[in-house]
């Protein structure tokens, strides 16, 4: 019997830890950061282990039954056939495999692989940054055993001793049919990418197997239970189900460090060519479409940081700034831009700045910014403008930012009442349908209209957005000869 679950949400900065009552009710929810990145794009794999094992003992060590997981995707994690990681974690951000994506180009549009795949190959999908392992780290890639995709894939290979992963963390590889949900053989036969070296892709609600005795201890578990490990979803599912997008055409919008929207839409759609990602829905029968932002709450924590703002002044900053609104943009692409286009280079700026403005005007254009940069996504995604839009993260714990995005968006805007852990409410819905709980039903949202008054300024604002892109774009960083190393 089923009475407490476990989800472990490996995100970005941090690992979540929160306990679930049978019924969905959120008994106690922890977190623990997972320390400087040895690396730009890079993260230790024991640093989410060891924060699973800081976030459990902040929650009292509870009892509980079984665990389930979700995390961050489109990662590579090389592991050894112990299970140890053969290196850093090489995270879904990082561009290395530009050069061994465009040396596959003619035979990956030869094999049709953006009809195999549900999306056209990109430099950021895990089976690239094998390519860049295998050239740079020839060792390494000899030496591996897996390759993991999924933060929360090396958790499961700790928890349980077995290498898997699911549909929709493996649509992020560049080698799941995604028509079939199993790995591609042509394309992996193509890439040089070993089939023995993929982890099994299992359903989202599939039993892993029950959590290892010295695991358990490690964990603060109790070692002689036999609490049985879920295998959930990459992050994106997850908050896509948290957020209560269960409808075709529902659209999920995550405000983490990263963002992303999210549309549910019928599996037969995989055909239609859009400008958007693809990704398995955890259940099967539907997709999620995806764009995904690469600076969201980043850009505003970088403005906190940078205007010695804390989280408090920051918000009664945003506050006094949305009564009269300065006429000052930013250009969010702090690292990059993934969507509505691929962009490694492009970096962000300020336009329109004056000497009359202070930390207040600047921190409400980085906040403007983001959500211009979520719009230019959201047309993209859904140009009809019918779909109901849920917003989850960080970014809707501030009262003004949610008043801001609307105006923004044109579009109202729900807002649940845990928006900070729809990931995790998502990662419970998966265990409450593979042990027959209760669930959760859809609780009463707050719902926020865009305000009429500010449409001129907003769609003065778009353009000269747009605008600005291209030229941002355009703008490569130069060095003179001979300066620098």
């Amino acid at each position: 019997m089923i009475d407490r679950v476990l989800v472990l949400d490996v995100g970005s900065t941090a690992l979540k830890a929160a306990v679930f009552t049978a019924d969905g009710e959120m008994l106690a929810l922890s977190e623990a950061g997972l320390g400087p990145a040895p690396a730009l794009h890079r993260q230790d794999p024991e640093s989410w282990w060891s924060a699973a094992r800081t976030a459990i003992a902040a929650l009292g060590r509870p009892r509980v039954d079984a665990v389930v997981l979700t995390g961050t995707m489109e990662n590579l994690i090389a592991v050894d056939r112990n299970g140890e990681p053969l290196g850093d974690a090489i995270l879904y951000s990082d561009p290395c495999g530009g050069a061994a994506l465009e040396r596959s180009r003619g035979v990956l549009d030869d094999l049709g692989a953006a009809q195999i795949l549900g999306n056209d190959p990109e430099p950021l999908m895990t089976a690239f940054k094998i390519g860049w392992l295998r050239d740079a780290h020839p060792d390494l890639f000899e030496s591996a055993a897996f390759f993991l995709p999924g933060a929360k894939d090396f958790v499961a290979l700790r928890l349980t001793g077995r290498a898997v992963t699911d549909p929709v963390t493996a649509s992020t590889t560049g080698l799941m049919d995604m028509a079939r949900r199993r790995w591609s053989e042509t394309l992996a036969t193509a890439l040089g990418v070993p089939l023995r070296a993929l982890p099994e892709i299992l359903p989202t609600g599939a039993v892993i197997g029950p959590v290892l005795p010295d695991a358990a201890s490690d964990l603060g578990l109790d070692s002689s239970a036999d609490i049985l490990v879920v295998n959930g979803c990459g992050d994106a599912g997850a908050t896509t189900l948290g957020s209560f997008c269960r409808a075709s055409g529902d659209i999920s919008l995550y405000l983490g460090t990263t963002g992303w929207l999210a549309r549910v839409v019928a599996e037969a759609e995989i055909e239609a060519r859009r400008p958007v990602y693809r990704l398995a829905h955890p259940w099967p029968g539907n997709i999620i479409e995806i764009t995904p932002i690469l600076s969201a709450g980043a850009a505003a924590a970088w403005a906190r940081a940078t205007l010695s703002l804390t989280d408090a002044m920051a918000e009664q900053a945003l506050a006094a700034a949305d009564e009269n609104p300065a006429d000052i943009l930013f250009l969010p692409y702090l690292s990059g831009e993934r969507s509505p286009f691929m962009d490694a280079d492009v970096r962000g700026a300020f336009l329109g700045l004056g000497a009359e403005h202070g930390p207040a005007a600047l921190y409400y254009a980085v906040l403007e910014g983001v959500g211009h940069a979520v719009r230019a996504n959201l047309d993209a995604l859904d140009p009809s403008g019918a779909g109901r839009i849920r917003l989850v993260g960080g970014g809707a714990r501030s009262a003004t930012w949610p008043r801001m995005l609307a105006d923004v968006l044109g579009r109202a805007i729900s807002v649940p009442p845990s928006p900070l852990v729809a990931t995790a409410m998502g990662a419970f819905l998966i265990a409450a349908k593979t042990f027959g709980l209760a669930g959760v039903d859809e609780a009463a949202m707050q719902t926020i209209a865009p305000r009429e008054n500010r449409r001129a300024r907003i769609e003065r604002q778009a353009a000269t957005f747009a605008e600005a892109t291209s030229f941002a774009r355009r703008l490569k960083p130069r060095r003179v000869a001979g300066e620098g190393s």
